[in-house]
């Protein structure tokens, strides 16, 4: 039942209670036998039709129960990964995945593919949590090129004297386009899986902790310093823009940041800090040897304050990274969603799991980042 028919119903038996209460008051007031009759018969009718309308609305309800308990049961995950072995092609599987939802209930109407809630959350979390630096970024699903532009124009505002003439000034528009590339991860299952021929927390665990963390990891690793402009990422240590990033070179990390600070400060959002933790033990040390009135503690919120920065990220990754002060959502991210269907592949021949999205990434805002370069180091 889709919700116009739920609201039909629901108004309908509205209509009929209040139409039964309406005919207890004629009753009492009717002075005719026949009349009264035909009164008291339309009220027992109006009765078998409230019951007939509240039984629909209560079978619909036990549908939508035994559906959502389908979708959060293990038993719904399991189903999905079989699926996935049993598909081959991505058709393959969002047509015997559209079939098992329909044999519990779920009547698929569009192109969106409902995914067990189990699977769902767990990439979710896995997608916002498990590398702290993706939080920083804006992140939409559109698929599409990412265009940004902007109207610059060095002239300042002139002050009109009343006979003169106004002085046509020039702006430049500025577009700046970067398409998007696949980021892809195709895992191979364990010999052990393959001879159990269905090891489903072993998949599940490929599936969630290490084909979604590759993604995750890479984007990472393609926003801060990878990314080239042929790859779907411009990064933001490779960006030329310096409108939107500081090159900072200084033989100082205190010295660098309060610079990298002071570039970023009119730009709204949190100010992050992201190093590694060979750059926090550095900064520590050198934050430590100039604070006269005593110890600062070995702690991120302290060492933020301290640099003047909002909240200090450490970088979990593996590639060598620069220090660097980024705005909250100012590098804009856009990947292909991976709680879908068609992001999933089971290569049968390989006995492997394809997780892949459609990715780009780049810096959107003015004065959003600076990246920080010690002497020496």
């Amino acid at each position: 039942m889709n919700k116009l028919d739920k609201i039909e119903l629901q108004n309908s038996i509205k209509d009929l209670q209040s139409r039964n209460t309406e005919i207890k008051t004629l009753i009492l007031a009717e002075n005719s036998l026949n009349s009264a009759e035909t009164l008291d018969k339309e009220f027992k009718e109006n009765l078998e039709k409230i019951t007939q309308a509240e039984n629909k609305l209560n079978e619909n309800k036990k549908e939508k129960t035994n559906m959502t308990k389908y979708l959060e049961a293990k038993n719904s995950v399991v189903d999905f990964i079989e699926t996935l072995k049993s598909g081959g092609n991505k058709a393959g599987v969002q047509n015997a995945w559209n079939a098992k939802l329909a044999e519990n209930g779920l009547e698929i109407k569009d192109d969106s593919l409902v995914l067990p809630t189990r699977l769902v959350s767990a990439i979710e979390t896995s997608l916002t949590d498990t590398n702290p630096v993706f939080k920083a970024f804006k992140i939409s699903h559109v698929g599409a090129l990412l265009v940004t532009s902007g109207l610059a124009s060095s002239d300042e505002a002139l002050v009109h004297v009343e006979g003169t003439e106004k002085t046509v000034q020039n702006a430049v528009l500025t577009v700046d386009a970067i398409t998007p590339q696949m980021i892809y991860k195709i895992q191979t299952i364990s010999e052990r899986a393959k001879n159990l021929q269905a090891n489903y927390d072993e998949i599940y665990a490929t599936i969630v902790a290490e084909l979604t963390q590759a993604i995750v990891n890479k984007a990472v690793d393609l926003a801060l310093v990878e990314g080239d402009g042929t790859n779907g990422f411009v990064s933001v240590t490779n960006e030329k823009d310096v409108k939107k990033v500081k090159k900072i070179t200084s033989t100082k990390y205190v010295d660098a940041i309060e610079d990298a600070v002071d570039f970023v400060r009119s730009t709204q959002g949190t100010k992050y800090l992201i190093v590694t933790s060979a750059q926090r033990k550095a900064i520590l040390a050198e934050v430590r040897a100039l604070n006269v009135n005593g110890r600062v503690k070995n702690d991120d919120v302290e060492i933020a304050s301290e640099v003047g920065v909002d909240e200090l990220i450490v970088y979990t990754g593996t590639k060598v990274i620069k220090a660097t002060v980024l705005v909250d959502q100012a590098y804009h991210i856009d990947m292909k969603d991976l709680t879908k269907v068609d992001a999933f592949e089971w290569k049968t021949n390989e006995n492997a799991i394809l997780l892949e999205s459609l990715t780009a990434g780049k810096l959107e805002k003015a004065k959003s980042a600076a990246v920080i370069t010690i002497s020496g180091k």
